[in-house]
């Protein structure tokens, strides 16, 4: 499947000291995420958990980032040669944090959580009745949905499940005979096998394949087995120019997801070198596409431990309860009271749940028009679209059928909405619809009035309780106009309009920016900008802020994940700091802020400074007007300036480098958030406004 020509201005076009490598500043952020799991004191289920989110990290990675990587390192042109040596650099840095991933999980979170009662048991360590009983289990359960599959000219190398387990063996005919291979894939759908005895004794399923399946094997000795599994290619190749059927063909794209070209191999440590490179030449791989590992592949079942280990609250993060909104029995009428802002998690997404409730049974609610992005598998928000669809309201949803790993889940969705009765949208050619947008028309007393919502999340009850996003509601009638002439241009043909509050992606969302950007430039020293989002990866946005920082602008950006801009470096960008948080939540929000010499621009937005966000995706960015929310969303900004618990700073060469905090336990700004949400908490931010210009504290040496 091609994937097309990767993207390399920033390296091709300007000085490549200027910027940062976006594939290497995003393994930078998943190994901030890993220090998180190195970090004794995150709580020990935590560090499981953390471990487990690197490895689903980098597999997406794998199968995004370093297909299109591997690609564009094989084609000829200019660009080969940089692409080659990029790929080289990101493989070695993949290795070196697996390495690094592996002995965190060998020599300390695994030792934590034996000493708390959970512990998996390599084949070694099995004593005889953990072997005749697991022996059994395998006779039951899992040798009758084996198959083994043989390796001759006759039978090809078979398709290899992508990242799915599989166990590969060398075999000899007892009579005698040449060493022949063979694989065997693992069930999917159980990772972890209780030792009978005791409950906090665990082996994995692959292992109890590979070491019974003699069985499958009569008159054969097996003579090496090791683990393995294949990541592939997920890209998929969609010319939406000559498709007739968008749906049909992404259907057909995600059935052939499978049998993309396999992009890296996992083998167990210590595998035999003649059985590693059988897999190698069947899977037509170099041996530096080949990441060996020392520990149980895929760590991703980690995220299973704490279901293990019930009433352990010790070795978790404490509970938090989302709080709930009040005075939402009518959220109608308490729209028409005013604007309202939730922070989620602090604040609970089942506000936007029931808005959408209400509006579902209510008479007076003539229309909902929705955008959907990703969403959960039982989804309350989609049935409340389809209840309201059934009842006789005009619904509208435009499902985005190209939400990379999403497309089969929207496709779902989207057919059971039209059986529903609404009139289903599948996104935009050319484009993907990524703007969060809420549209709810009814028949009040006075008139009929839009209610809106505009988020920084997707409308998923599940990922909002893991991602602090922002939601947005208004009966505003200048929000409410811009929202539905941006549903009219989606869903039907029209010219967009002289925006009032929004600014719209690919339209005029990139000049907005750079507008607000360059009036702070021009007020020198006295401008001031804060924008806290995911990635910063366009070379356009990092020049103009190079620009206002040599104009003695001052700069803060708060970046999760990756960034190219380099901060910090004299003459280009000193008055420029970037941090990233990484904490128990997932930092999702997208804030801007202009001062203005003291009339500022707050905008809330869908959109990172990406350019595939700018100038390929349909954003949408909302401007907040009302003093109330606007002293909410700063207090936001300071809380994330000021962390010196969870916060690292970037420095010039790339690294970075965690806060400590000089004294006391300093500012956890996740936790301070949800004590003030929960009204717990005297201000400790008091203050906290000019906090980038304090000294940031004693920086902790770097860990290798």
């Amino acid at each position: 499947m091609s994937t097309g020509p990767i993207r390399r201005e920033y390296r091709s076009r300007h000085k490549p000291d200027c910027y940062f490598d976006r594939e290497l500043s995003w393994l930078a952020f998943n190994r901030r995420v890993l220090e998180e799991a190195q970090r004794p004191v995150t709580p020990l289920i935590e560090r499981a958990k953390f471990l487990a989110i690197v490895a689903s990290n980098l597999d997406e990675f794998t199968m995004v980032r370093l297909a299109e990587l591997r690609e564009a390192a094989q084609a000829k042109g200019p660009e080969a040669a940089d692409a080659r040596s990029l790929h080289l650099a990101v493989r070695g840095e993949i290795r070196t944090m697996v390495v690094d991933q592996y002995a965190c999980w060998r020599d300390e979170v695994a030792p934590g959580l034996a000493a708390a009662g959970f512990s998996i048991v390599a084949p070694e360590g099995w004593t005889a009745t953990d072997r005749e009983t697991l022996r059994s289990y395998y006779r039951d359960h899992l040798e009758p949905v084996l198959t083994p599959l043989a390796v001759d000219p006759a039978r090809p190398f078979p398709l290899v499940k992508n990242r799915g387990l599989c166990a590969a063996v060398r075999v000899v005919p007892e009579a005698g005979g040449a060493e022949r291979a063979a694989l065997i894939a693992a069930p999917s759908d159980r990772r972890l096998i209780t030792l009978v005895g005791d409950p906090g004794r665990h082996a994995l399923v692959e292992d109890v394949v590979a070491a019974f399946a003699d069985s499958l094997f009569p008159g054969h000795r097996i003579t090496q087995r090791c683990v393995f599994r294949a990541t592939r290619d997920g890209a998929l190749d969609i010319d939406e120019d000559t498709s007739a059927d968008l749906i049909s063909e992404i259907e057909q794209e995600l059935a052939s997801r499978e049998q993309g070209s396999v992009v890296r191999l996992e083998v167990s440590a210590h595998t035999d070198p003649a059985l590693k490179a059988w897999l190698v030449q069947g899977m037509r791989l170099s041996a530096d596409d080949v990441v060996e590992v020392d520990g149980s592949l895929d760590l991703t079942w980690l995220f299973l431990v704490g279901d293990r280990l019930p009433g352990r609250d010790d070795l978790r993060d404490p509970v938090h309860i989302p709080i709930v909104l009040s005075g939402w029995d009518d959220p109608f009428a308490r729209l028409r009271q005013g604007d309202v802002l939730l922070h989620h998690p602090f604040e609970s997404f089942q506000s936007v749940v029931d808005l959408i409730d209400r509006a579902a049974d209510d008479s007076q609610v003539l229309a909902i028009k929705q955008t959907l992005y990703r969403t959960s598998s039982q989804s309350p928000i989609a049935k409340a679209l389809m209840r309201a669809a059934k009842a006789g309201k005009q619904v509208t949803v435009l499902v985005e059928l190209k939400a990379r790993f999403d497309e089969a889940a929207n496709i779902r969705w989207a057919r059971a909405l039209e059986e529903a009765g609404a009139h289903v949208v599948y996104g935009l050619m050319g484009f993907k619809v990524h703007a969060k947008l809420l549209m709810i028309i009814r028949r009040d007393e006075d008139g009929i009035r839009r209610y809106c919502h505009l988020g920084t999340g997707n409308y998923n009850e599940r990922t909002a309780k893991l991602y602090t996003d922002l939601s947005y509601m208004t009966c505003n009638e200048a929000v409410g106009r811009d929202v539905a002439a941006l549903f009219n241009m989606l869903t039907g043909y029209s010219l967009p309009p002289e925006w009032e509050r929004l600014s719209v992606a690919p339209l005029t969302m990139r000049d907005s920016a750079v507008a607000w950007i360059r009036r702070e430039a021009a007020h020198g020293p006295k401008g001031r900008i804060i924008a806290k989002f995911n990635s910063l990866v366009d070379i356009g946005m990092c020049d103009e802020l190079y620009a206002a920082s040599k104009a003695g602008v001052q700069i803060d950006l708060i970046v999760r994940g990756m960034c190219i801009l380099r901060p910090g470096v004299k003459g280009l960008s000193e008055n420029i700091r970037v941090r990233s948080i990484v904490g128990r939540f997932l930092e999702h929000s997208r804030i801007y802020h202009f001062a203005n010499q003291g009339s500022p621009v707050y905008a809330i937005s869908s959109a990172d400074w990406m350019t595939r966000n700018l100038d390929f995706r349909v954003e949408s960015l909302v401007r907040i007007e009302d003093a109330r929310l606007v002293g909410e969303l700063q207090r936001i900004l300071d809380l994330c300036l000021a962390d010196d618990v969870q916060s690292r700073l970037l420095q010039p060469d790339g690294t970075y480098v965690l806060r400590v905090a000089a004294k006391g336990k300093g500012v956890a700004s996740q936790r301070v958030l949800a004590e003030l949400a929960a009204g717990k908490n005297k201000p400790e931010i008091e203050g906290l406004h000019s906090a980038a210009f304090k000294p940031l504290g004693k920086p902790r040496a770097r860990r290798k």
